[in-house]
């Protein structure tokens, strides 16, 4: 029973930290305790020993080239729709046969470059911040191999690097014109930051609708691709828990936690809640320590401290976390789901990583469909 309450309480960490990349994303930290809550219900239920939290994937899919944040939020909240009648209906695991598994493995490296790529952007913003950051978390995955300890020290010390580097280090350049330029900036971002804070961590309630914003183009397109991630997420991440645990996959159980959790998060203005590998699975009572981890984190959120601590740690001191994730881990775990069908499984990684999930998986099956009918060569 120890090691099923370390277990969980260690994937708080990990849960505070990606916390920390909602709340700097405009979400409401707060909000998504009622998701954890609705996930911890519904995992005991289910006997589930899969998860659902923040995870900096979703939360830069659905953010990913929407400015305004009532949109992100629709994007969140329609994603949700379909993942919770296929998890209500149990018809979970038939959605997915109809897919190709080389596509599903595409979307996800994909996903693992834009996260990469996001890491890298953060570099070029704030070298020292984002260096210091990715030097941590590279080095704590090469000791440790888990990702709780790589989040853990990134943000510690990227945080470390924005309060206690002098201002010169902080800057591009040694250029005054220009440090000074970067200082204003800075000064800009940590007041812009504040307000965000203010207004979105620390309050939340029932999201405003307005319909003809919500059915635009961009949010549509934006709540497919948040669906298509979570729907290859909970195909590779159930099965792996549920084999760490000896227990059978419970697909459908899942998909209705995450649809329903996001949406509820989302309506009063959450983040997504989706699912992850997750040390509790190992755990010698695994769906105790999924529930509890669940549980502990609807506390923590509903509380308040995720904005507490975000107060005090840059955006950019993620980046070791997002370079670490989208590379040595993403990549490697899904390129040989995509060479069993190189031609669909490497077009829609392409294709998900100039644009988004949502066309990743239309156009991945779409080349799947011609190589099955024989139009075009498998290679």
């Amino acid at each position: 029973m120890f090691a099923s309450i370390i277990a969980a309480i260690g994937m708080c960490a990990d849960g505070v930290a990606e916390g920390l990349y909602a709340a700097r994303h405009r979400f409401s930290a707060r909000a998504a305790g009622i998701g954890y809550a609705i996930g911890a219900i519904l995992a005991w239920f289910y006997s589930a020993v899969t998860p659902i939290t923040f995870t900096v994937e979703s939360i830069t899919v659905a953010a990913n080239g929407l400015k305004k944040r009532p949109q992100i939020l629709y994007v969140v909240a329609l994603s949700a729709v379909p993942s919770i009648l296929l998890g209500l209906f149990g018809l979970y695991s038939t959605f997915v046969s109809l897919l190709d598994p080389a596509v599903i493995a595409g979307v996800i490296a994909g996903v693992g470059i834009i996260l990469t790529r996001v890491g890298v952007q953060y570099l070029g913003e704030k070298p020292a911040i984002a260096g210091a950051s990715t030097a941590a978390g590279i080095t704590a995955y090469i000791i440790t191999d888990d990702l709780v300890p790589v989040i853990v020290a990134s943000v510690v010390v990227g945080a470390a690097a924005a309060h206690f580097l002098p201002d010169r280090f902080l800057s591009k350049s040694g250029d005054k014109e220009e440090e000074g330029g970067e200082q204003n900036q800075q000064n800009k971002q940590n007041k812009e930051d504040t307000e965000e804070n203010e207004e979105t961590g620390d309050q939340w309630g029932l999201i405003p609708f307005n319909w003809r914003e919500m059915f635009t183009r961009p949010v549509l397109i934006g709540a497919f691709s948040v669906f298509a991630l979570r729907t290859g997420a909970i195909f590779s991440y159930d099965r792996v828990n549920s084999e760490l645990a000896g227990t059978e996959p419970t697909l459908d159980g899942v998909t209705l936690m995450a649809g329903l959790g996001s949406l509820l998060s989302a309506l009063f203005g959450g983040p997504p809640v989706e699912t992850t590998p997750a040390p509790m699975a190992a755990a010698p009572q695994p769906v105790f320590s999924t529930v509890l981890f669940m549980a502990l984190m609807s506390v923590i959120t509903l509380l308040g401290w995720v904005t507490r601590i975000g107060k005090y740690v840059p955006l950019q001191a993620i980046a070791g976390f997002l370079i670490v994730l989208g590379v040595p881990v993403i990549m490697p775990e899904n390129l040989p789901g995509v060479a069993e069908n190189p031609l669909a499984g490497g077009t829609a990684l392409a294709v998900t990583a100039l644009t988004n999930p949502f066309y990743g998986i239309l156009v991945g099956e779409a080349v799947a469909l011609l190589i099955e009918y024989g139009i075009v060569g498998g290679g």
